[in-house]
């Protein structure tokens, strides 16, 4: 996915490349669900589900590392009346500012 704003692409690259990386590593060595466990046990997750953001029921993929969550979730067609998985929107929260 690209975000119009270079900081966006960085932000989002940079939450899901971490949990991407934690997660492949123990992928290389278990299976899929004790990888997952694994990077979960290390604070990093990925959950793809619906969430109401900005009071609308979204389907959104989170990405949780120790420091952020990321919540991505798409564009919609309304012609189509599809999603749009090129395009979409970001929600980066820092977890140390979203603890105080």
């Amino acid at each position: 996915m690209t975000f119009d704003r270079p900081e966006l692409q960085r932000l989002y690259e940079t939450v899901t490349d971490s949990y991407h990386r934690v997660y492949n590593r123990y992928l290389e060595e278990e299976d899929d669900d004790d990888a997952y466990y694994k990077a979960l046990a290390d604070g990093y997750e990925m959950v793809t589900d619906y969430k109401t953001i900005d009071g609308n029921e979204e389907f959104v993929t989170s990405y949780t590392t120790p420091t952020h969550v990321a919540d991505i979730w798409y564009g919609f067609d309304e012609y189509t009346s599809k999603r749009v998985y090129t395009s979409g929107f970001i929600r980066i929260t820092d977890k140390a500012i979203a603890e105080e």
